[in-house]
């Protein structure tokens, strides 16, 4: 389907139904110096801060999804792994390699291997976290999740391809909260968060937060002889406030992570005795994963008038995950395992000027990431199926150092009360140095010869722009049509085993955007509903791939794939104590033009693109029944249902995970003291055992399944001052 086609298509459509797609909670301004103390309703309105300024999310021309306050208690999300479902089009694998590392793919667009490059930008109170390890995020004091779909490159410090999820926590002020809650459920799960914040003086403010959150296994491992699938997690987070006047706001944040969750066993395929059991896993391996995190960020912002300021964003921080041990097919035989040690040193600086006068509107940037990331990757593989079959082992030892220099701008220019239009254009260039040394193993871990070793260099360019016209119709319908281009940076393979394609870089992949969408409002804004549809043209796919040239399989840049679809969200306030939301995704994502797939002679043309879901859907409703002098219970329950996907670009049966639909539930009792409540959630209610992900690798006879967790209870106590 030709985009012209499409945006035509839909553009029709959204005149001609005028009634779709909402976002889903009120989120907080954070325009000025101060704002950022609490989420506020203004008036109805929606406020987002999406465009680097506060806006009605009604008459903010891109697709978003927003999720804060009562939402969040609602649907039960305390972390970024529960938006699996949620969010339109977004696929949120809900099993990892690790319980802090998670993968994304948007509107088809998506990266599988963690320790590559995301094409979802996840920020964190506004910085950027460089890596899919240590992504998945545990909140507490959460102000609001903001998810942007689409190429983020002229408003944002670091460019994607794919879109962006903002994350961000309540700033400290002149308010004194005290909030807490401990929780316990299922396999001796606890889930305890604590938070203190208030004023230090008339100009400082502080805050406090900690998290800790175990749960025991739910695998049983009769090799290790313990259950596994285990999660430990704790996480604090510091914060300090200076507003000397009310033009200047200074805010220093710490945050620290300490992960001993297991690695991810899987469930293999070939099991012993009769019956398959989707809770055994049979592994050889330890599941070790010890995971420590830190980042430090420095947040400075400034009104040099009522209509312009400036914003300062300086970051530290990184992670060592070591060890972490894992295999890939969690059989008891030796089949494919990995011993590693992954670290990674950031530092990021971001420089912003923006302008609000009246008809005109502009955020313009400068941007600068450094980063080393660190592998030392042990990998043992049998050669064959069969049992007495050779064993492979080598150490991949290898550092990749980025230098990324950005400038951006976007400005909005409204020439009548109707239309407005908007222009954008980012420059990018990005240096890598790749250094390699490999070794070979024998098997127990002694380097017995050299592999390759050797360094290599690449830098990349990239002007990424954008395009947009708006129409606000009337004051509750506003329509818009837009182009925008994103990319994603090339680099080095550090998988790679020789020493030609080692030293080979593959280029960026480049994704060019085409969208339409109509945002409406209803019956005095008791009804929302947005709709968004969109066409992408995704070029230079960086996969991995069998190359004549070089005749070997490589990463590099394999061909070119499109994905196009629509989104509809929808939110109602039915009465006062009844509130539903609805929401759909449909998406077409397929390879145009991906040879050598899986080795020589094979292609993946015409198939369908990996965690690509043709249909995701969710909905759910609340309802708050008064007690009298008993307080309040809050019934609150939400469906997601996803299609089948393919975990493999080959499309084969064995790459298919089912459609499947998950339930989850929560019930609240608001105590007669309203600063006390005891909520009951259940996840997966009706205990969903269909795989949710499948690795297939016959030449070696590595066959799994992965599973989401069984049914849970957990049972909190809150208290919030």
């Amino acid at each position: 389907m030709k985009p012209a086609y499409l945006l035509r298509t839909a553009a029709l459509a959204t005149l001609t139904t005028g009634s779709i797609a909402g976002a889903q909670t009120i989120a907080l301004a954070d325009a000025g110096p101060t704002a950022g103390a609490a989420a506020a309703d203004v008036g109805g309105e929606i406020i987002v801060t999406a465009q680097r300024r506060a806006t009605d999310l009604e008459k903010t021309p891109i697709a978003i999804s927003v999720f804060v306050g009562q939402t969040l208690a609602d649907k039960d999300i305390r972390d970024v792994r529960d938006l699996a479902g949620q969010v339109p089009n977004l696929f949120v694998p809900r099993t990892s390699i690790s319980h802090t590392t998670q993968t994304f793919a948007l509107r088809g667009i998506g990266e599988v291997d963690p320790i590559q490059e995301p094409v979802l930008a996840v920020y964190v109170d506004d910085v950027y976290i460089p890596r899919q390890i240590g992504s998945m995020v545990e909140f507490n004091d959460l102000e609001r999740i903001e998810v942007l779909r689409g190429p983020q490159g002229t408003l944002y410090g670091r460019n994607s391809s794919a879109g962006a999820l903002r994350i961000i926590t309540r700033d400290p002020d002149q308010t004194f909260r005290l909030n807490t809650e401990v929780g316990y459920g299922s396999f001796n799960e606890v889930d305890a968060r604590a938070l203190v914040s208030g004023p230090l003086s008339d100009t400082l403010a502080a805050s406090l937060a900690y998290i800790h959150h175990s749960r025991d296994g739910v695998t049983h491992d009769p090799t290790l002889g313990h259950d596994v699938n285990r999660i430990d997690v704790d996480a604090v987070r510091a914060k300090l406030r200076w507003t000397p006047s009310d033009k200047l706001d200074v805010l220093a944040t710490v945050n620290v992570v300490r992960d001993r969750s297991d690695s991810r066993s899987y469930i293999p395929v070939s099991q012993p005795g009769v019956a398959f059991d989707r809770r055994t896993s049979y592994s050889e391996v330890e599941p070790v994963q010890d995971l420590d995190g830190q980042s430090a960020s420095l947040r400075i912002k400034y009104a040099l008038s009522p209509k312009l300021n400036v914003k300062s964003i300086s970051a530290i921080g990184g992670f060592d995950l070591d060890p972490v041990y894992y295999d890939n097919d969690g059989q008891s035989a030796l089949i494919q395992k990995n011993l590693i040690h992954y670290q990674d040193r950031y530092a990021t600086q971001e420089l912003q000027l923006n302008g609000d006068f009246g008809a005109l509107t502009f955020t313009s940037g400068l941007f600068y990431l450094h980063e080393n990331f660190f592998v030392e990757r042990d990998g043992f593989t049998r050669a064959g199926v069969a049992v007495a079959a050779p064993i492979t082992a080598l150490r991949a030892r290898n550092n990749t150092v980025t230098d990324a220099y950005a400038a951006f701008g976007e400005a909005t220019y409204r020439f009548s009360p109707v239309f407005s239009v908007t222009g954008g254009l980012r420059y990018t260039i990005e240096h890598k140095d790749f250094a390699f040394n490999n070794k070979v193993l024998d098997l127990n871990r002694n380097p017995i010869a050299q592999s390759i070793a050797g360094e290599a260099n690449a830098t990349f360019r990239a002007a990424t722009p954008k395009a947009s016209l708006q129409a606000q119709w009337t004051p509750t319908v506003l329509q818009y049509v837009s182009y925008s281009r994103g990319f994603k940076s090339g680099g080095f393979d550090n998988r790679a085993t020789r020493l030609d394609l080692a030293t080979l870089p593959f280029a960026p992949e480049k994704v060019s955007t085409y969208e339409t969408g109509l945002k409406t409002t209803w019956f005095d804004k008791a009804v929302r509903a947005n709709l968004a549809a969109f066409y992408n043209d995704y070029r230079d796919l960086q996969v991995s791939f069998f190359d004549p040239v070089y005749n070997g399989t490589r990463r590099g840049n394999a061909g070119k794939a499109h994905t196009w679809g629509f989104e509809l969200e929808t939110n109602a306030t039915l009465t006062k104590q009844l509130s539903a939301q609805l929401n759909a995704g449909y998406l077409r994502a397929i390879y145009d033009d991906y040879q050598g797939a899986n080795g020589p002679g094979t292609n993946a043309n015409g198939n369908t693109l990996i965690n690509a879901p043709r249909w995701s859907l969710s909905g759910g409703g609340a309802y708050e029944l008064p007690l009298g002098r008993a307080g309040s219970v809050r019934f609150a329950a939400d469906a997601q249902y996803q299609s089948a996907i393919y975990t493999s670009a080959l499309n084969r049966p064995q790459d298919r995970s089912p459609g499947q639909t998950f339930v989850n539930s929560t019930i609240t009792w608001t105590t007669p003291n309203p600063h006390v409540a005891v909520a009951a959630s259940v996840r997966n209610v009706f205990n969903s055992e269909k795989p949710v992900s499948s690795s297939y690798t016959p030449s070696i006879g590595a066959y799994y399944l992965n599973f989401p967790d069984p049914r849970t209870v957990l049972v909190t106590l809150r208290f919030n001052q």
